[in-house]
């Protein structure tokens, strides 16, 4: 029996020899190839000898062996100005994507980028087979685009950018403020907001305009304005309001404790649960929000590159924009 030092990789070959088959059996088992006919009981020997031995796949044989990196990347910007609130954001951004990637037998790469400066060394450093970039400045995504190869997919979500060659997950804004204005039986008159401020002005924008409130009742949080939250919500008695994802929401309970408040949150990335009791929510029909549906997308995108496949058919509109509705 092999035995496997720490110093050394265990490699088809052992496998191959443990098991008492071909390496080409070995390699069609662990490489899912489904045009073999193989035994389940062989299937099942080389998996259990495979994990026995702490095989680890090569990524630069299986590159070359299925013509992709097997590498997903997430781009997102940093700035002074975030809140703890933002970087939770992210944080759940990324668990959630590297779940999806291990779901999908993906590696992830997380990359953070000064928004006013962005560096694009460990992206040149990399191929990678899709990338989904967050809430980028619009001057900026020409200079963040351009550092991948041709034919890589980019999927966009939190960003207005007029390009429509590259889709955009966005959360259909207008309807969910329709939706809560209606649930509430409230009037812009007696109604709040409170969002994080994003780097694309253009989303904060469409937000504001989706919400048809005035300035006086629009509170954008920032690591700059968040001393003066309290102050705002104590002016907001008896009103009701909404705060944009989960993070913020969770920020704007605590600071609204003892006020005479009805908040709902709009949920974008998938976890309602932390909000505490008594907070109302609009859920995405997606469970883990945009990113389930932007990772779809490209997904779809990357195998109509290698297969004539039509990436509109996971679901999704036609168009650039790809709106998520709430409920």
């Amino acid at each position: 029996m092999i035995e496997v030092s720490g110093l050394k990789k265990a490699t088809m070959k052992d496998i191959a020899r443990e098991a008492k088959v071909s390496v080409a059996t070995v390699s069609y088992i662990l490489n899912n190839v489904n045009n073999q006919v193989i035994k389940d009981e062989t299937r099942c020997r080389v998996l259990e000898t495979a994990k026995r031995l702490n095989y680890i796949p090569s990524l630069t044989a299986r590159s070359l062996a299925k013509g992709n990196s097997g590498m997903v990347a997430l781009l997102f910007n940093r700035s002074e100005r975030d809140g703890l609130w933002r970087k939770m954001y992210y944080g759940m951004l990324a668990e959630r994507a590297e779940t999806l990637c291990k779901q999908a037998g993906l590696h992830l790469l997380v990359l953070g980028m000064d928004s006013e400066r962005p560096t694009f060394d460990i992206v040149r450093q990399r191929e990678v087979d899709g990338v989904l970039l967050v809430d980028v400045k619009r001057e900026k995504f020409r200079d963040i685009s351009v550092h991948f190869s041709i034919g890589v997919p980019i999927v966009l979500i939190d960003s207005y950018i007029d390009d429509p060659l590259f889709k955009k997950v966005v959360i259909d804004y207008r309807q969910a403020f329709a939706l809560w204005m209606e649930r509430s039986g409230g009037s812009g008159k007696q109604c709040f907001l409170v969002l994080d401020e994003f780097s694309n002005e253009s989303m904060m924008t469409e937000i504001i305009n989706a919400s048809q409130l005035d300035s006086a009742s629009v509170f954008v949080l920032s690591a700059d304005s968040a001393s003066g939250l309290p102050e705002f919500l104590l002016r907001q008695q008896g009103k009701s309001g909404v705060a944009l994802n989960e993070f913020v929401g969770l920020f704007v309970a605590n600071a609204s404790q003892g006020l005479k408040l009805e908040l709902t949150v709009f949920c974008t990335i998938g976890c309602p649960e932390i909000l505490p009791p008594g907070v109302r929510t609009l859920r995405t029909e997606e469970d883990g929000g945009q990113l389930d549906v932007a990772f779809r997308i490209m997904r779809s995108m990357v195998e109509s590159k290698h297969k004539d496949v039509d990436y509109l058919a996971v679901g999704t509109e036609s168009g650039s924009y790809v709106p998520i509705s709430l409920k």
